[in-house]
């Protein structure tokens, strides 16, 4: 009789507590396999992977515990753990401020809620905008009521843009080490050439319409702004 996946999971985090990291990690990978993934789950697989070096895949799990309230905050302190043993040993790159602008408004901009107060923005402002012309005439009430119709109107044609904009790129973790960022897919690199790596547990931004042209390649930007094509095996999406 197969077993219930809590009854799993506690034994899980017995192999766990025994050190035994890899044993629970094929037990955690049996859970995920059946779709009843949760947020302890995927922390304990950063966990057991971090333990194993794997920091590409600790990294990766981390941040998937992240999306899960439970475990957000432990999550955030496993991804700047496995940014620790990447400042040891001399692999972390830091985010230059201009991509780290741009991944806000791709990943963490909540686009939804911009447009609702575009929405309502325009909304107020055709309501003042009438009250200035018709119910208590009032130029500079109208004047005022037209402009925040108008910043409403922006802001809805900005946070539709960019929401459009950012459905065409996702985040991924590289779960492999010394990955050679090559300028195109399938390219034999010279011995004599020194490409671009990417080191295992980086955080890049992959453009899907680029990487929608090339079977079994993606095109990735580092943080620091490097880009290039890599092997889709090399690297899990977020």
């Amino acid at each position: 009789m197969e077993e219930r996946p809590q009854a799993l999971f506690n034994r899980g985090n017995f192999m766990m507590e025994e050190q035994n990291y890899a044993e629970a990690l094929e037990i955690f990978r049996h859970i995920e396999s059946s779709g009843l993934v949760s947020g302890p789950l995927f922390y304990n697989m950063g966990i057991s992977h971090l333990y194993l070096d794997s920091l590409g895949k600790a990294s990766f799990y981390f941040h998937k515990s992240t999306a899960y309230r439970e475990t957000a905050d432990r999550g955030q302190e496993g991804i700047a753990a496995v940014e620790r043993l990447m400042r040891t040993r001399g692999t972390f790159i830091p985010q230059l401020p201009w991509y780290a602008f741009f991944d806000w408004f791709f990943f963490y901009m909540n686009h939804l809620a911009w447009i609702v107060w575009g929405l309502f923005l325009l909304n107020a402002g055709v309501l003042v905008l009438v009250a200035g012309w018709l119910y208590r005439p009032d130029r500079r009430i109208a004047i005022a009521g037209m402009a925040v119709a108008v910043a409403g109107i922006i802001l809805i044609i900005a946070s539709v843009s960019i929401s459009i904009w950012a459905n065409g790129y996702r985040q991924g973790v590289v779960v492999a080490n010394n990955v050679p960022i090559q300028p195109q897919p399938d390219l034999i690199v010279d011995e004599d050439m020194t490409p671009d790596l990417a080191y295992e547990a980086y955080t890049v931004t992959l453009d899907q319409r680029k990487s929608n042209l090339h079977e079994d390649w993606v095109h990735i930007r580092l943080r620091n702004g490097v880009s290039g094509w890599i092997p889709e095996s090399t690297v899990r999406l977020l």
